[in-house]
């Protein structure tokens, strides 16, 4: 499953995605960007312009996520 890091959002901003799945984060900006949720379960720490981050998710929940660099920037990601 592939999220683009683009204008200081994420895109799609919500997805479903199974059990063991792994999403790619790709940051198109030129700025760096992180994905990064309160639970352990995904963050991809700091992507640089240009570069890509992959996450496996292996807990079921909802996780929400945003930047940590610009908290305005949110998703969620449902596993299921």
């Amino acid at each position: 499953v592939k999220v683009s890091i683009s204008n200081y959002a994420f895109h799609p901003a919500a997805l479903a995605v199974p059990v063991g799945a792994e999403v790619t984060f790709t940051n198109q900006d030129q700025t760096a960007h992180t994905a990064t949720s309160t639970a352990p379960a995904l963050d991809t720490g700091t992507v640089n312009p240009g570069h890509t981050a992959t996450v496996v998710l292996s807990k079921p929940g909802t996780y929400t996520y945003y930047c940590q660099f610009h908290a305005f920037m949110r998703g969620t990601v449902v596993v299921k």
